[in-house]
């Protein structure tokens, strides 16, 4: 960085851009790439068994960076794909799933989709595929041509995570990211007698959060500050704070593509001054719209939703898309407020509303299900109290959709409560590292990053319902004795 912009006496700016350029020239070639998906999307193999489990093996690096190491993937039934990665009505030059096309599923099969599945307000919620088994790691034995490649998730053995997005805090007069180019001359000559204050400045959406994220297993024993590249999304690492402990939260570094060019002056010797090549068009366009249109109407015609929309997004810290989508109607606010009401975790209870409960409708409005917004309270609460996994509880929630109930006696009724008994769960470890004896032998060579595929087959063995502390000390216990 300090060959690019070299070093003078006079005060000068240095192009945004231009430090982001260094900032991927050094995290390229050190930073491990893993899968996930911010904005998730279910995918159903529908040729796929139910209780089939494939572990892919899949590259930390590209061949162009000259690193080797490897982890495995698991492949499943169901899993999680980019909202962004399909499209029901294509735009033009469109070159990943649409209805009736192909895709390669990184490292995995060529699927292709035959029947999309939408909820009562025409969002798309699952997607149903099969595989081509003779596609194995992407490849076409026949020659055909599959345009796109896109990444995934196992639903199974997915981990949640939210990923943090950040833009430039500051927006010009325009609206357009505030300028980090070379000083202004005539800069504070403004005749202007009332500027804008710096408040009126500020970027509304210099922030993203995407709470309800799903990524690959492989990251849980890595150490905390490891850098990751998150395929087809940029560089992050784990929030030091609120990602410490068993919680998942990731900050974007940097993105993928830089607006600037280093020229063969700025990558030279002596530190000569940079030539900067910077495209600004203001902010990046959206994959897709974070409000819907028909919802932003609804809102404008009644000041109660209006108002509530404004305190979710300012009081409350949600995505302009979770309030948004918290919002549509009455009876969404009156839900999401009631459960709230049992459990205060602002983050977890919205990320139920907007992504689970909107899968269960199956064409119903959200006060026609057989629960009420307290009901899904108390059970995001035995979830943040310990008592149930996540994973179980969707299981819970399954029920209570087709007939109700309250949630502590569904988990008890169901055999779903968190299981820590070592007796018990040990037995289900080793029936687990019995069924995958090559996975055991390659873990005590030295691929621990497997730990990872272990604790997904015990959870789901126990549906969930095992702790995963305790999962992983009895793992620690017989692979590491």
């Amino acid at each position: 960085f300090a060959r690019m912009v070299g070093v003078s006496r006079a005060g000068a700016r240095t192009e945004e851009d231009k430090l982001k350029h260094a900032i991927r020239e050094v995290l390229n070639p050190v930073a491990p790439r893993v899968m996930a998906v911010l904005d998730p999307l279910k995918m159903v193999i529908t040729n796929w068994s139910q209780d089939r489990t494939e572990a892919l093996e899949a590259p930390y690096f590209p061949p162009d960076v000259g690193r080797e190491g490897s982890r495995t993937v698991p492949f499943g039934r169901e899993l999680w794909i980019e909202r962004s990665d399909f499209e029901e009505h294509p735009p033009k030059g469109f070159r990943r799933l649409v209805p009736g096309g192909e895709v390669r599923l990184r490292y995995a099969y060529v699927v292709r989709c035959h029947d999309v599945v939408k909820d009562a307000d025409g969002r798309v919620v699952e997607l149903h595929c099969t595989y081509d088994p003779e596609t194995h790691g992407g490849s076409t034995p026949d020659g055909r041509k599959v345009k796109g490649t896109i990444q995934w998730v196992s639903a199974e053995h997915g981990l949640d995570a939210e990923m943090r997005l950040f833009a430039p805090l500051l927006v010009d007069e325009g609206g357009a990211p505030a300028s980090t180019g070379p000083a202004d001359p005539t800069d504070g000559l403004d005749d202007d007698p009332d500027p804008p204050s710096i408040l009126d400045r500020v970027n509304p959406d210099s922030r993203t959060v995407h709470a309800s994220a799903k990524i690959e297993p492989s990251v849980s024993d890595d150490p905390a500050g490891t850098r990751y590249q998150f395929e087809r999304t940029g560089y992050f690492w784990r929030d030091p704070v609120d990602g410490s402990g068993d919680v998942l939260v990731f900050n974007r570094i940097v993105g993928l593509k830089s607006g600037w060019k280093p020229t063969a002056k700025a990558m030279g010797r002596g530190g000569a001054r940079a030539e900067p090549e910077v495209v600004r068009a203001g902010p990046a366009p959206r994959a897709r719209p974070q409000v819907g249109e028909e919802r932003s109407r609804a809102r404008a015609a009644d000041p109660v939703l209006t108002a509530r929309f404004e305190r979710y997004r300012t009081e409350l810290g949600l995505s302009e898309e979770h309030a948004d989508l918290l919002t549509a109607n009455g009876a969404a606010g009156d839900f999401f407020e009631a459960a709230l009401a049992e459990h205060a975790d602002v983050a977890a209870v919205a990320a139920w509303v907007v992504t689970d409960v909107r899968g269960v409708l199956e064409g119903r409005g959200i006060d026609e299900l057989p629960f009420d917004g307290a009901a899904l309270g108390r059970l995001s609460r035995l979830v943040g109290d310990g008592v149930l996994s996540r994973r179980a509880a969707k299981e819970v929630m399954a029920r209570m959709a087709v007939e109700g109930g309250e949630p502590a006696a569904l988990v008890e009724a169901m055999g779903l409560a968190a299981l820590s008994d070592r007796t018990e769960l040990g037995a289900v470890v080793d029936d687990v590292l019995s069924a995958w004896p090559d996975k055991v032998a390659e873990y005590r060579g030295g691929r621990t990053q497997l730990v990872g595929l272990f604790v997904g087959e015990v959870m789901k063995a126990t549906r969930g319902a095992a702790d995963p502390k305790a999962v992983r000390s009895l793992l620690s216990e017989r692979l590491d004795p």
